[in-house]
């Protein structure tokens, strides 16, 4: 019986990989960044380990016994960069046999170029987004450390994954019914969806499969999935017309000197590094101590339109403008992968969730947040 470490259980794919991996069987080690974000596997009767992403001491205790972790962490730029050192040299020393670290299509950008495959050249140029830069970055900080080291790695770039518990699915239902959302291209753009099911259970093949090591895998969805698909379901869930979802031109998008800099030096390993050793009481009290700006102001001027305006983020304008669905060729060849759950599937079970939220407008941060 396999032993499993998840790093990030917390997190919506972390947390989903130990839900699934203890229903088949294996013994799973939930490792999270506070006990209150282990607190949801109490009734599982599961060990959690308590560890920051940067405690390399912490997480060698945590890894000891396991076959197998899987690195499932998300956050700034720096914590990106700087939580695979740790994590490495910690499964070098616990005798862990193989790495499983959770990277993403945006190391080819999030609209890749037709014909890209896993060997294609990884994406640097990229302004404006330093968290792609800094999972191309972590990938190949994996990799040299593999040469030194004796743990096997292996690699996912799935691209859109969804599911109950999604950002993706609740930012969708918040946007759908504050009537904010709207298309590119009247959505015609391909959405490289996975639901997480079938990316958990690629991870689990990528456990016990051969002549794996140091490779990288796309997953997706069988189904050819266009962001009118992947916003339908949804939208008439939440009784919208999806035919009258708004069409909007690509924004022109600017990036200031100064806020990249600053965003450079808040998101850097060292400062993110010294955020991790802040306790996470102390945290809590000065976001308290700071006061809250209004969003909105509480009497708009009448100049002010209270028609809700749709927005499209940079990323989601070149993300609605992709034109290729990535292939699962290799993971199909070298793991023995087809997708379980199908698109139509993944959307019920997604919607049956949204049904259940109190205000699916303001999901539970402690269920989404990694």
């Amino acid at each position: 019986m396999l032993t499993i470490g998840v790093v990030g259980a917390s997190g919506f794919v972390g947390s989903r990989a130990v839900e699934m991996l203890h229903d088949e069987g294996m013994l799973v080690r939930p490792i999270g960044r506070s006990t209150d974000s282990l607190t949801r596997f109490a009734s599982m009767n599961l060990e959690g380990y308590v560890a920051n992403a940067f405690d390399q001491a912490a997480l060698e205790k945590a890894f000891r016994g396991c076959d197998v972790v899987i690195h499932s962490v998300l956050g700034s730029p720096g914590l990106i960069r700087g939580s695979v050192p740790p994590a490495y040299q910690a499964a070098q020393k616990a005798g862990v046999r193989r790495l499983i670290y959770l990277s993403s299509m945006i190391v080819h950008t999030s609209a890749p170029a037709p014909g890209t495959t896993e060997s294609s050249p990884l994406v640097e140029n990229q302004p404006g987004f330093p968290t792609h830069v800094a999972k191309i970055d972590a990938e190949r900080r994996l990799l040299r450390l593999r040469q030194k080291g004796t743990v096997e790695v292996v690699i996912f770039r799935p691209g859109i994954v969804f599911g109950p518990r999604s950002r993706w699915v609740a930012d969708l239902a918040s946007q759908l019914s504050q009537g904010t959302a709207c298309f590119i291209n009247g959505g015609k753009g391909i959405c490289n969806t996975v639901y997480v099911d079938n990316l958990v259970y690629a991870i689990q093949l990528a456990m016990t499969a051969n002549d794996v090591d140091g490779e990288a895998f796309f997953v997706g969805d069988r189904e050819r999935v266009t962001w009118f698909d992947f916003y339908r379901p949804f939208a008439e869930a939440l009784g919208v017309d999806p035919y009258q979802i708004p069409d909007v031109a690509v924004p022109e998008f600017t990036h200031s000197w100064k806020q990249q800099t600053l965003d450079r030096i808040r998101n850097s390993e060292l400062v993110q590094k010294a955020v991790a050793l802040v306790p996470g009481d102390w945290k809590r009290t000065v976001k308290n101590l700071v006061p809250k700006r209004n969003r909105l102001p509480t009497e708009p001027p009448q100049t002010v339109s209270s028609v809700p305006q749709p927005v499209v983020s940079e990323m989601m304008a070149i993300l609605q403008q992709s034109q290729y669905q990535l292939p699962f060729d290799k993971a199909n060849r070298l793991l023995g992968y087809e997708p379980v759950v199908s698109f139509d599937e993944g959307c019920r079970r997604s919607i049956e969730w949204l049904a259940d939220c109190r205000d699916i407008s303001k999901p539970d941060s402690a269920i989404l947040n990694p």
